[in-house]
């Protein structure tokens, strides 16, 4: 049997189809909706005839009821815990909608979880943060750097790639060994799929060179989301199996209003380097050498780093349009975003288009969406850091007694070859090293994606307790990448004429499912559930080409590329079957028990001539509101609730692992080098968590904590076997990663006279360790890995141990003796090293983190601002050792003012010698003399603005808000030389290193808002 024709989808659209044209309809037929006083719909309010307690029902997800009352009933009683009952006279009225008051502060709300599904917050047995828009008021090209320290337990770092960068965001720790551990990004209940071009389980490279962003979640617009948060634990995200294992984004697209509605926004903000190297002005360079080991200048330098960088800026304008009636509205949006980072030449463009329809058909008994997007980013020269390509170690080691600015005409016309060539005198360095200017201008890198996005649901009500709904979407990008090598780029980088690297991509994506959702109560029992199956397609499809040229110097065609150029070409197809199933059992409106199962085919596990066996994920949870319960509500507790989960979720293999492909080389397929082992599995992740939530003093005070505790099995390894075997390497499941963590998160709402004043804080803890590693038997061959370096250089590396963490950082260290002092050679002038021999020192996750946010209104104006700390882990500085090699660094100048380097409580009067030694060119460094803590304390945002009362003056603007923003302001406390919270990329293994990475930037501006 074939994994199509396990597929139940055609027999539920089946299903979906009879049922629409079965639905009956009666003569005393009443529906509507029911809201609170914000407008928000109210999941699971009762609806009774006044009389007849036997007749009734409850609102469905959205607010909406439907419900068949006898003749000889006028009024109906609407009631939901925690508000007014509301008794409301039919008075021969088909469409009742009412909004109930709060008659005590445990107000509850509703949350999206996974798949889309609404339930009731008080109900779900797992933590659902939500984000407002206040999030996104300092905008960023990418706006999921803008959640960074709003939720607890979730670790948002940057990229230095460069503006419109990927963002790096894991929840409750790694849990993958070699696969992804970011968080899953799903809109409107649907999967959005993972566009990065890289493989997040790469080691740690120290060359790098250009940084594609990659991460689909990038391209989208701030604006049309509505709705943000975010599924941390496996349990909240346990419907989507495989996926599951590092958390979910929620996202919601923006839908229309009734009434027209428009608004225009503009937000632009300028960027400068937030932090640079410490260097010293006043030795200069020693005579014939690029270094600063020179003789003292007769007056400090007026040459500055900063004077290479440029003032970055971006600049997002917005307009949305909104109108709609009661049974339809449409939401249309455009928006540009123009921006430019602080390094010359990195550049970034976007354009979005949506629409968003929604209508109710056949007296609401049909509902119809219809989603469409179109996203155009254009991205020039994203660099991560590294040696190759990176214009900052020129500028960064350039000596003070030299000036940059004579090398920014970059080209000379060279007569005898008939083309402009490189001004550059210095060579490479063993640093790679090339003109900057040359680098951001004759090496460069553009990429440019085209995607599209189309989908569409149908909710069909096929009774006033069950509905059926029906969606699919696709989403399609095109890339083009290209990078240009100029003639006379150092000769790694390009031939005599030059290099030329072009490449395509195309990826789609195309979902569909079906969910049959059910809502039911009587007496003191509710129950609401979800049947559903869904099919996931995806495919992938790309053409590198790459080659000297050999016509024309700097003609970049692929014509004029040589013969024997490179080429590959690669083609992907994956597809990922599913059928699901949830329920939530209530009693007493106060207990409340969750229960998912999830069966997923994944076509990445197929083997031929195999039945293929489906993963299965559940999950259960049981949750309590105690002060409902044991009726013990009171002004100082007024609600307080304990829950607990446990799931099992998947983390997706690796394709075409169970069926090895064959490359292709000069039309000759090769040999394949690597085999799974017969019982290969995707990773598997264990979780409970247990929690509690209050609400005190009348609700001025809201609590929430969370206590986890994960285990991730059938880690992959790919061992290197004997030579004799028939392979080479060996794809096999072993190996476990634990992590264990707390999260505590807070809210205070309190009125100070007329200022309203609302304090959010987030605390987290994660604890991770590799429990196992690899033991096993393979073609009769004993196979143990109890270490795993992950990249590095000869003085740092990412290494993985038994009993060890991911993250962990081990370095190299000066010899000592017994004692611990250090050894000096009898002259006094060099110290002796042990570059063999490796130490921890340290990891470089933090130890816990801490966010505070406080914003205050009064009247008109508002002021917000918000801390973000990091305590713990620890990192390695190459840039600083690079800069002590060459004599550039601040300290380098303080030792020579001040008699040498302190070494065994003495100084050592050689301060070249030291540093030359210690600083290794760099990537040759003693890495314990680079070892920093990356605790960090910094006022991350800031803003403050102004609602305008325009509406006094006229009547077509209905409103204007000026707002000063900022992001990034001041560094309160930090001991190492770099950003500790930017990352080198979003790889398991890119963050705790600094090697020339792009600096993170301090963003100051403004914004304005108006609506029509």
């Amino acid at each position: 049997m074939t994994l199509k024709t396990k597929f139940p989808v055609i027999l539920l659209l089946a299903v979906f189809l009879t049922q629409a044209l079965a639905f009956a309809q009666d003569n005393r037929i009443i529906r509507g909706t029911v809201k609170d006083q914000e407008g928000l719909p109210l999941m699971g309010a009762g609806v009774l005839a006044e009389g007849l307690p036997s007749v009734g029902t409850v609102t469905d997800l959205d607010g909406n009821y439907i419900l068949e009352v006898p003749s000889s009933v006028n009024s109906l009683r609407f009631s939901y815990i925690g508000m007014q009952d509301l008794v409301i006279e039919i008075s021969g009225r088909e469409l009742i909608n009412v909004v109930l008051e709060p008659d005590d502060l445990t107000l509850d709300g509703v949350v999206v979880t996974a798949l889309g599904i609404k339930r009731s917050e008080r109900a779900v047995s797992y933590i659902v943060q939500s984000v407002d828009e206040t999030a996104f008021a300092v905008k960023d090209a990418n706006f999921v750097n803008s959640l960074a320290g709003r939720l607890a337990g979730v670790q948002v770092n940057a990229s230095s790639a460069g503006i419109g960068g990927e963002t790096k965001v894991v929840m409750r720790g790694a849990k993958s060994i070699a696969g992804n551990n970011n968080a899953l990004y799903v809109l409107d209940g649907i999967p959005l799929p993972a566009l990065s071009l890289t493989n997040p389980g790469d080691k740690f490279d120290i060359y790098s060179g250009s940084a594609v962003t990659g991460d689909g979640i990038s391209n989208f617009n701030s604006d049309d989301i509505a709705d943000m948060s975010a599924l941390v634990g496996p349990s909240a995200a346990a419907l989507y199996g495989s996926k599951a294992a590092n958390g979910v984004m929620m996202l919601t697209t923006r839908t229309g209003e009734k009434g027209l509605r428009v608004s225009f926004s503009n937000n632009t903000t300028f960027a400068s380097p937030f932090m640079l190297p410490a260097v010293q002005t006043s030795y200069g360079q020693k005579e014939g050498y690029y270094s600063s080991w020179g003789r003292k200048m007769l007056s400090p330098s007026k040459w500055s780093m900063d004077e290479f960088f440029q003032t970055g800026y971006n600049t997002q304008n917005s307009i949305g349009v909104s109108f709609g009636e009661d049974n339809y509205s449409t939401y249309l949006s455009a928006s540009m975003v123009d921006a430019r980072g602080v390094v010359p030449g990195n550049e970034y463009g976007r354009y979005n288009l949506t629409a968003h329809h929604t209508a109710d058909l056949f007296g609401g008994k049909v509902q119809v969406s219809l989603l469409g997007m179109y996203m155009k980013v254009d991205e020039e020269n994203m660099t991560a850091g590294g040696q190759y390509y990176n214009p900052l170690i020129p500028v960064y080691l350039m000596s003070p007694g030299d000036d940059l600015h004579k090398y920014a005409i970059y080209e000379r016309y060279d007569a005898e070859r008939g083309f402009k060539t490189q001004y550059w005198n210095w060579g490479d360095l063993n640093l790679d090293m090339q003109n900057p200017f040359w680098i951001v201008n004759r090496n460069t890198f553009s990429t440019g994606k085209d995607r599209f996005l189309l989908g569409g649901s149908v909710k069909v009500e096929l009774a006033s307790w069950l509905d059926l709904t029906g969606r699919a979407r696709t989403d399609y990008t095109d890339i083009l990448s290209e990078q240009k090598n100029y003639a006379t780029s150092l000769g790694t980088f390009a031939g005599n004429k030059g290099r030329y690297f072009y490449n395509e991509y195309m990826t789609q994506q195309t979902y569909a499912d079906v969910l049959l959702n059910a809502h039911k109560r009587w007496d003191n029992f509710s129950v609401e559930g979800t049947l559903g199956a869904a099919v996931e397609d995806y495919s992938f499809r790309s053409t590198k080409t790459a080659g000297d040229l050999i016509g024309v110097p700097n003609l970049f065609t692929l014509a004029n590329m040589e013969p024997n150029r490179d080429f590959v070409k690669e083609t992907i197809n994956d597809q990922t079957q599913s059928v699901f199933a949830t329920a939530q059992l209530g009693w007493l409106n106060s207990v409340f028990m969750d229960v998912t199962i999830r069966s997923d085919w994944s076509s990445a596990l197929a083997k031929h001539g195999e039945k293929l066996k489906p993963i299965v994920y559940p999950s259960v949870g049981l949750s309590a509101v105690v002060t409902d319960l044991f009726d013990i509500k009171s002004d100082v507790l007024p609600f307080a609730k304990v829950r607990a989960s446990y799931a099992q979720v998947g983390n997706a293999p690796m394709r075409y692992l169970a069926n090895p492909t064959y490359s292709v080389a000069g039309g000759i397929p090769q040999t394949v080098t690597y085999m799974t082992s017969p019982d290969f599995q995707p990773e598997r992740t264990s979780s409970w968590e247990f929690g509690a939530d209050a609400r005190l003093f009348g609700g001025v005070l809201s609590l929430s904590a969370t206590y986890y505790s994960s285990k991730t099995y059938n880690q992959v390894f790919t061992p290197e076997i004997s030579s004799t075997s028939t392979y080479s390497t060996y794809y096999i499941n072993a190996g476990r990663v634990d992590n264990k963590g707390v999260e505590l998160s807070a809210e205070l709402k309190q009125d100070l006279g007329p200022v309203k004043w609302t304090s959010n804080a987030t605390w987290s803890l994660n604890r991770n360790k590799i429990a196992q590693m690899l033991q096993t038997e393979i073609d009769g061959q004993t196979v143990t890995i109890d270490t795993l370096d992950m990249g590095g250089t000869s003085g740092v590396k990412m290494r993985l141990t038994t009993g060890g963490s991911i993250g962990d950082l081990y370095v190299n260290t000066l010899k000592t003796d017994s004692e611990g002092f250090i050894w000096v050679s009898p002259t006094g002038g060099v110290v002796a090293t042990a570059r063999d021999v490796f130490i921890k020192a340290g990891n470089t996750n933090p130890d816990w983190m801490l966010s505070w946010r406080n914003s205050f209104v009064w009247d008109r104006l508002s002021f917000s601002f918000m801390i973000n700390a990091r305590v713990g882990g620890v990192g390695v500085s190459l840039t600083q050792a690079a800069l002590d090699y060459y004599g550039v660094s601040e300290r380098s100048g303080y030792y020579r003012d001040n008699g040498g380097v302190p070494v065994n409580g003495y100084p050592l009067t050689d301060v070249e010698s030291y540093y030359t030694t210690v600083g290794g060119n760099g990537s040759n460094a003693i890495g314990a003399c680079y070892a920093y803590s990356m605790t960090n304390v910094r006022l991350g945002e800031m803003t403050l603005g102004y609602n305008i009362p325009v509406d006094k003056w006229t009547k077509w603007v209905k409103g204007l808000q000026l707002s000063l923003v900022g992001r990034n302001l001041l560094m309160i406390y930090c001991r190492a030389p770099f950003d500790p919270e930017q990352v080198a990329g979003a790889g398991n293994y890119a963050a705790g290193i600094d090697y020339f990475m792009m600096p993170s930037t301090r963003n100051i501006g403004f914004s304005a808002k108006v609506t029509f």
